[in-house]
């Protein structure tokens, strides 16, 4: 039998990020097999992703959110500082339940640090339910969860 070797990379610029690609999606490949070997059909690999344009399309804010077992992870918020507390992060969200749930959602969650979103997400209805302190040291990153229906 062939002896395996490791390589070891830091993903730290878009060249090294792409000459991994081909490992990285061996690896999703595998870990969804077995999740789908247990679990059957759960919506595994589904992304939904909403983006605030300008009328020249530019990009100033928008959500990353992945689909699995009737939850939706809300992966990455950002609202550009210049249109902040202008009611976009509120509309993202809106605009993302909704969609999860036409989906077939039940539930979400996301993670934000001490630093970052906590009241926002709370305000939202969102509740606390774990803490993972000194990440990094300092602060915390706080995980929480809603139940959409």
């Amino acid at each position: 039998m062939e002896e395996l070797r490791f390589s070891i990379h830091l993903c730290d610029n878009q060249r090294e990020i792409e000459a991994t690609q081909d490992g990285l999606m061996v690896l999703l490949d595998g870990l969804g097999q077995n999740i789908i070997k247990v679990l059957g059909n759960v919506e595994l690999g589904k992304s939904l992703r909403i983006f605030i344009r300008d009328r020249e399309d530019q990009v100033f804010g928008g959500l990353v959110a992945d689909l699995f077992g009737g939850w939706v992870y809300i992966g990455l918020l950002w609202v550009h500082v210049s249109w902040r507390n202008q009611g976009y992060g509120t509309k993202l969200m809106n605009l993302l339940e909704g969609e999860a749930i036409r989906l077939g959602c039940k539930y979400a969650h996301v993670d934000t640090f001490s630093f970052e979103a906590r009241p926002f997400y709370e305000k939202l209805g969102y509740e606390l339910f774990g803490t993972l302190q000194d990440y990094p040291e300092g602060y915390c990153k706080y995980f929480l969860k809603k139940r959409l229906v």
